[in-house]
C-alpha cells in the first residue's frame, strides 16, 4: 500500500470520518451522518473534499467513500449473514474485489462453525454435535478440531 495512504489511516481527518461512519459527531467536518450513511452524494462530496487523498482514488474509478459507507451500514447489523456480507464488503474495499453471494454464505457458515468452539475456565473445547451440523467442508471441521487440540495442549 502507498505510504501516503498508510499515513492517512492514522490522520485525525480520517479518524473524524470514521467517527461519522460510527454515527458520532466530529467538529472538524459538518456532515449530516444520516444523509451520508444513506449515500447522499452531496455529503459524500464533503468527505472527498475533506480527504483529497481518497478523491485521488475515486478519480481512478473506485468510489472508496461509497464502499466505506456500505461497510459501515453492514457492520451496524448484528445479523450473522449481514456480518459476513460486511466481511465481503471489507475485503472488496481493501482489495478491490467483489465477493459473491455464494462466498458470503460460505463465510457465514464458517462463522457459525466457530460458535461450536466453547471457551471456559478449563480452556477451549469443541461441541462436536454442533460442528457436525455446520455446513462447512470436513477438512475445515478437522482444522477447527486440530486448532482446538493444540490450544488445549498449549494451555495445559
Amino acid at each position: 500500500m502507498d505510504p501516503k495512504m498508510l499515513a492517512l489511516l492514522g490522520d485525525k481527518r480520517f479518524k473524524c470520518f470514521v467517527s461519522i461512519l460510527k454515527g458520532k459527531r466530529c467538529d472538524m467536518l459538518d456532515v449530516d451522518a444520516e444523509k451520508l450513511l444513506a449515500g447522499d452524494e452531496q455529503e459524500k462530496e464533503k468527505i472527498y473534499r475533506f480527504l483529497p487523498e481518497l478523491d485521488k482514488v475515486r478519480r481512478s474509478g473506485y468510489d472508496v467513500i461509497g464502499r466505506l459507507i456500505e461497510l459501515a451500514n453492514r457492520l451496524r447489523s448484528e445479523n450473522v449473514s449481514d456480518l459476513t456480507t460486511a466481511v465481503g464488503v471489507m475485503i472488496s474495499t481493501m482489495f478491490g474485489r467483489e465477493i459473491s453471494d455464494e462466498d458470503t454464505r460460505k463465510i457465514g457458515s464458517i462463522i457459525d462453525a466457530f460458535k461450536c468452539v466453547q471457551l471456559d475456565q478449563d480452556g477451549v473445547s469443541i461441541d462436536n454435535e454442533c460442528l457436525e451440523r455446520a455446513n462447512i467442508p470436513d477438512e475445515l471441521k478437522d482444522q477447527i478440531r486440530a486448532v482446538t487440540v493444540v490450544n488445549l495442549v498449549w494451555s495445559a
